[in-house]
């Protein structure tokens, strides 16, 4: 059964989990080179039900299709410009965000 993932959610506290996985240092590591932006991405997949391993078809050597979808970086860009978007003519109506 293939899922369909919702937008990428720009509540408070999901902004705050990509905040700290952008920041490789924000998990404690003084020397850590690599953010865990993908893994968080893949975490939020998973919790938005998809099976992020299920292969539904081998391309060739290497190259798979995955059954589900998964978010990626433009997924978060996207629903990012859309809240800002939105933000704007909140403001523009001079109602409170």
């Amino acid at each position: 059964m293939t899922v369909q993932l919702p937008p990428f959610p720009v509540d408070d506290s999901t902004l705050d989990l990509l905040s700290a996985a952008l920041d490789p240092r924000a998990h404690g590591d003084p020397d850590a080179k690599s953010s865990s932006v993908w893994d968080l991405l893949k975490l939020m997949s998973e919790m938005g039900g998809s099976d992020t391993t299920a292969v539904a078809e081998q391309v060739s050597e290497g190259i798979v299709v995955m059954r589900d979808p998964h978010y990626h970086d433009h997924d978060v860009l996207k629903a990012l410009i859309a809240e800002v978007r939105r933000l704007r003519v909140e403001l523009a109506k001079g109602a409170p965000a």
